[in-house]
């Protein structure tokens, strides 16, 4: 007799954790990068670049198994669409991540000393984000359990919440470095040119964290 994960799949939601707590390792890796930048330490830039793209691969494994392990025949909680969305933007955090290591080796730059507390003000912001979003992904495996409508799910909603107004706390503070790079008549146009890529990196996991829990009250809404 054929068990009953043989005929209706295991379920995804342990796994997608374990994908979360991955992903959650490239974004911290953010921060030693930030200040590898500042202290123009192009070999640490360069070994903490190599650790990204290793985490990010490895967060790419965890996502790919969890495709090929997830049958049109499970009797899933949720729609698989829901949970396929959930993995895109889990995997989207963690290629920003990557994106945001890698433009920090493409040149070394100087960054002027008053930037500093704001440049590392986003980036504290935004791993303060993926840490939220963190402690939202830890609750999967239990809402699953309860079919995404136990007495966590409260917490959840709250934790969800806070993510998405960290993500707003996030975009102010891209704004306010970004006035007062684009205010300084003495940069270098290059050093501007990466500052914005790197913003542009940091707000791209913030905005996805936020999209992951969207998606997970979605999942919650439509229990």
């Amino acid at each position: 007799m054929r068990r009953l994960t043989d005929l209706f799949g295991r379920s995804p939601f342990e796994p997608m954790v374990e994908h979360a707590r991955k992903v959650h390792e490239c974004v911290a890796l953010v921060r030693p990068i930030a200040d590898a930048i500042l202290a123009g330490d192009t070999q640490g830039l360069r070994d903490l670049q190599h650790q990204m793209s290793k985490t990010e691969y490895e967060a790419d494994e965890i996502k790919d198994r969890i495709r090929a392990n997830l049958p049109t025949r499970y009797f899933l909680s949720v729609s698989r669409e829901s949970v396929a969305n959930f993995l895109r933007q889990q995997d989207r955090i963690a290629d920003d991540a990557e994106d945001f290591a890698v433009v920090a080796t493409l040149r070394t730059i100087h960054l002027p000393q008053e930037l500093h507390q704001d440049f590392l003000a986003l980036v504290d912001k935004v791993v303060q984000v993926s840490e939220q979003l963190l402690a939202v992904s830890e609750h999967l495996g239990q809402l699953q359990k309860e079919a995404f409508a136990g007495p966590d799910t409260a917490e959840v909603l709250g934790q969800i919440q806070q993510v998405c107004h960290m993500e707003w706390e996030s975009d102010k503070l891209s704004r306010q470095l970004a006035r007062r790079y684009y205010g300084m008549d003495d940069i270098d146009p290059i050093t501007v040119m990466i500052l914005e890529k790197l913003s542009a990196a940091l707000r791209g996991i913030a905005d996805h964290a936020e999209n992951v829990g969207k998606n997970l009250r979605i999942m919650i809404a439509h229990r």
